[in-house]
């Protein structure tokens, strides 16, 4: 419980950084929305890191393997798999390449849904 307390409150300092950029005050990077949606996951927020997948895209910020592990991550728990495997098809055809834990992450999505043959 503690642990989501922690993540909720990393997500309202995330909101107060993104409040601050509208101002001209400084923005988010890879970094912070990695962060962001690692806290989505440990919260159950799924559907916010896709939100922040979309927006870090509209805002010009290149997510990296991490990123979109995040988002398969947060995906997988909210019990969410073929969002998951969406996710991983977004990574492929955005030119990275997958590591060994988007390839577990897969695989575990692909279980959820016994669907042995694409793992």
């Amino acid at each position: 419980w503690n642990r989501v307390r922690r993540a909720e409150h990393a997500l309202e300092l995330f909101g107060d950084m993104r409040q601050k950029r509208a101002r001209g005050a400084f923005s988010p990077n890879v970094f912070s929305y990695n962060a962001a949606m690692t806290a989505c996951r440990i919260s159950g927020r799924w559907t916010q890191a896709l939100e922040l997948l979309q927006e870090m895209r509209s805002s010009g910020i290149e997510p990296t393997v991490l990123t979109y592990n995040a988002a398969i991550s947060a995906c997988l728990r909210g019990g969410r798999w073929e969002k998951a495997l969406s996710v991983l098809d977004e990574l492929r055809s955005s030119g990275l390449e997958p590591d060994v834990f988007t390839y577990s992450a897969a695989i575990t999505a692909c279980q959820q849904d016994g669907q042995w043959e694409r793992a």
